[in-house]
């Protein structure tokens, strides 16, 4: 199995990787931490699952140019993206540490964006989960995600 990582915190992402390979073993693990190279990442390929980040920068830090902002709609640029590839069977599961998510010039809770963004983006298979360090909450339900059981 092949699973897509797109975290910009090394700290949150630390926890994700964690979580996966040590109940995962054998499973391959790509990572980006920005838009743009998740998008060209999904262009050429299409890993069995996705663990997105909503909040993301457009492009990586590059040295000397100093750190690009983070969009708080970053992981919905990368939905648009496989939309417009035809990627829409890509199980996803977004994991935000805000109570809102925008789609669409609207907040909605987190909820409510579950079925949003399948409304507006197409996906088939989306779960939201909020992200709290010290809740077991996101890592029940992470690992039944990967299993297919969420």
């Amino acid at each position: 199995m092949e699973i897509l990582i797109v975290e910009d915190d090394s700290f949150k992402f630390s926890e994700i990787e964690s979580l996966v390979r040590k109940d995962f073993k054998g499973v391959d693990i790509t990572t980006f931490d920005n838009v743009y190279d998740t998008v060209n990442y999904l262009k050429d390929y299409t890993p069995d699952k996705i663990i997105l980040d909503m909040s993301l920068p457009s492009h990586s830090a590059k040295a000397g140019e100093g750190s690009p902002l983070s969009m708080p709609s970053g992981g919905i640029e990368v939905i648009f993206e496989l939309r417009i590839l035809k990627k829409l069977d890509v199980p996803i599961i977004i994991l935000t540490q805000y109570p809102e998510i925008e789609i669409e010039d609207e907040y909605y809770t987190i909820s409510e964006s579950e079925s949003a963004i399948k409304e507006y983006y197409g996906v088939k298979e989306l779960f939201v989960e909020h992200y709290e360090n010290d809740s077991g909450e996101w890592k029940n339900n992470t690992e039944k995600f990967l299993r297919g059981v969420l």
